[in-house]
């Protein structure tokens, strides 16, 4: 990716990029651009008693990750459009999950539930 793209892809993303967090405070997403490479990263607050109610909640939590950064890319997508009069091209580089126990001897459990998503940005 030439210095010029990456000047205006930054451009779109701190113009565009709006609110990140949810109302409630349990979330919230962000980006990283390093070189070509674009990363939308979601995060959010689990509270479970037992390993039986954390499953569905992740499964959950996945899906509403991945939801939430495809309307994102496609906000980005949108502005970059708009600002060069160009499509941006990706190629997605897949998505991973992980988990962050913070109270692990409490009776409710609380955790960190991320998920980033790269893509590679292409000129």
């Amino acid at each position: 990716m030439n210095t010029n793209t990456a000047r205006i892809i930054g451009q779109v993303l701190e113009n565009y990029w709006g609110t990140s967090s949810s109302q409630n405070g349990t979330s919230s997403i962000t980006y990283d651009l390093s070189g070509d490479i674009l990363t939308l990263k979601y995060v959010t607050v689990v509270h479970f008693v037992s390993e039986s109610s954390l499953n569905p909640q992740v499964v959950e939590a996945e899906r509403e990750a991945v939801s939430l950064l495809k309307d994102k890319l496609k906000l980005v997508k949108s502005a970059y459009k708009d600002t060069v009069g160009e499509a941006l091209k990706t190629d997605d580089l897949g998505g991973r999950s992980d988990m962050e126990l913070l109270q692990p001897l409490s009776t409710r459990k609380t955790s960190y539930f991320r998920y980033n998503h790269s893509f590679k940005l292409k000129d």
